[in-house]
């Protein structure tokens, strides 16, 4: 049982912690670990989970390859 899967069993709570955690660790990979900040990262997973709640939730990983496919501009966090 993954992660994700664990936490959903616990308490939607729990899982969204879990999806923002996962996806702000994939966020800071995609980066090489290099520059950005970790806090910065975790908001703007929390502004994913968020916005989709109500859908359902692929695992972070493919969520944020989605967002990569958005024009600028249209991604979650980015300037309007």
């Amino acid at each position: 049982m993954s992660t994700l899967q664990h936490a959903a069993a616990e308490n939607p709570e729990t899982q969204r912690q879990a999806w923002i955690a996962q996806a702000a660790y994939y966020l800071a990979e995609r980066r090489g670990f290099q520059g950005g900040c970790a806090f910065e990262d975790w908001l703007r997973a929390e502004r994913v989970f968020d916005r989709h709640a109500a859908r359902s939730l692929p695992p972070p990983r493919m969520a944020l390859v989605f967002l990569d496919r958005q024009p600028p501009g249209e991604r979650p966090g980015d300037p309007r």
